[in-house]
Parts: C-alpha cells; sequence; structure tokens
C-alpha cells in the first residue's frame, strides 16, 4: 500500500512541501496552534528537506546549528491536515537561510511565514564551516536553480 499523495513529501511551485497533520497535542488551551509549535513546524520540515538534499538520515547528520527564527503568524491552525513548504533561499559564507511557509490543506490559506537562519558547523571541532562549492552546486540543483 503506498502513502496517500498528500502524506508525501515533494517540489511544487519551488517548495519543498512537508504534509504534516496537526496533533492534539500541538494545541493549545484555547484550541489553536500554538504559537511555539510553528518553529517546530519549521524544523520538521528543514530536517526532511536536509535529509533528502544531504542523503541523512540521523541527528549527527545535520551539519548546521540554528543562530536565528522568526515566525510571521497570518491565521489560526486547528486539528488539520497542513503543508509545510521550505526552501534554503540565500547562502552567505557560512550561514544561509531556510524560508518557510505554512497553508492549511483543505483550503490552501497561508497561516504563516518565517525564516531560519543557521550555520554550518562541525560538530567535533565545535567550529562553524564555510559552505563549500559542492554544497551550493546540491542546493541549486535540488531546487532546480
Amino acid at each position: 500500500m503506498s502513502e496517500p499523495r498528500h502524506a508525501t513529501s515533494g517540489w511544487k511551485d519551488g517548495w519543498y512541501v512537508v504534509p504534516y497533520d496537526v496533533l492534539f497535542r500541538d494545541l493549545d488551551a484555547f484550541g489553536h496552534v500554538n504559537n511555539a509549535v510553528y518553529l517546530t513546524f519549521f524544523e520538521w520540515a528543514r530536517t526532511r528537506l536536509w535529509f533528502e538534499l544531504t542523503g541523512g538520515v540521523n541527528a549527527h547528520d545535520i551539519s548546521f546549528i540554528v543562530a536565528r527564527a522568526e515566525c510571521d503568524f497570518r491565521a489560526q491552525i486547528a486539528m488539520e491536515p497542513i503543508e509545510i513548504l521550505v526552501r534554503i533561499s540565500e547562502l552567505r559564507t557560512t550561514s544561509f537561510d531556510f524560508v518557510y511557509e505554512i497553508r492549511r490543506t483543505n483550503d490552501g490559506e497561508l497561516a504563516a511565514t518565517g525564516r531560519v537562519v543557521v550555520v554550518l558547523y562541525d560538530w567535533k571541532t565545535k567550529t562553524k564551516v564555510a559552505i563549500g562549492q559542492d554544497l551550493r552546486r546540491r542546493v541549486r540543483e535540488f531546487q532546480r536553480e
């Protein structure tokens, strides 16, 4: 049996789209997704994209640290299916941006936008690392730029 179409991650209109069904635990006492959970949604999509880009499979394969995270809230989300859209935007010397949209699956309404700045990082030496030409090329190819 294959996954339903809505449960499969992939590219759509220049975004890497990660489907997610909002869980009861994501909600606050008011019955909508708590504002702090949006950053967890970003993390989930960022990890899926990174693993797809690099072939990683576990936490040790994530070779960056988060330096900054921001989120703009547009609409409430309840316990419903959503799509978390992510792509890499600006690649600098040692850091780059993941940008996001969260959309409600049923009506396509934009619920949030965001940006997370990450720094490429070597966990063994505990130092930042320059973004090499190979990673830049893989990002361009992966995002079909």
